[in-house]
């Protein structure tokens, strides 16, 4: 069922997120998360050592799965609570079912960064690979933004704006260390 399911995210995502809201299983969203973060620390491992990011690339890269799982949770959280304002909160459950294939660009972002650490450093290719990580995050913004629009069944723009909430709140908390480490 995930291979095949992996598939349809990629190759038909409406109707694949369509098919995944009806009938939830948080077991099988999971899987997708932990899934994604395993083959991303595997491939972030590899570019480590082929650019050789050191032990904080390590680190960084053994800590992927770990984060994918706090992200999909707090991220599940986060946009139930917003869909509240419209009368849609109480799904959260059903959002991690459903959102935890959104992880799946992550694993076309660590094998470009693999792509990147073989082409070397301060090269034209490194950069020009680079910019293809851009595309790759408006997939996971699409993606989350079908989960959304499939899970709480509210518009295409409510959709998006909520799938872009988790990052703002990040973004946010970021920005609050950055100030609060600088007093």
């Amino acid at each position: 069922m995930v291979p095949v399911t992996v598939i349809g995210v990629v190759v038909r995502p409406r109707s694949t997120f369509a098919a995944l809201a009806e009938s939830p299983r948080l077991a099988l969203g999971f899987a997708a998360v932990l899934g994604s973060g395993v083959v991303a620390l595997v491939l972030g491992l590899l570019a480590n050592q082929l650019g050789g990011g050191g032990g904080a690339g390590t680190v960084a890269s053994l800590l992927l799965p770990v984060l994918f799982i706090v992200y999909w949770g707090a991220a599940a959280l986060i946009i139930d609570a917003a869909a509240g304002l419209a009368g849609r909160s109480g799904r959260w459950r059903q959002y991690l079912a459903v959102s935890g294939f959104t992880f799946i660009p992550w694993i076309a972002y660590a094998l470009l960064s693999v792509v990147e650490a073989a082409a070397g450093a301060s090269t034209t290719a490194q950069s020009l690979i680079a910019w293809l990580t851009f595309p790759l995050l408006a997939w996971f913004l699409y993606l989350t933004s079908l989960a959304v629009f499939s899970v709480f069944e509210v518009t295409q723009f409510v959709a998006v704006a909520l799938a872009m909430l988790p990052d703002a709140v990040l973004l946010f908390l970021l920005i609050a260390l950055l100030v609060a480490a600088n007093l």
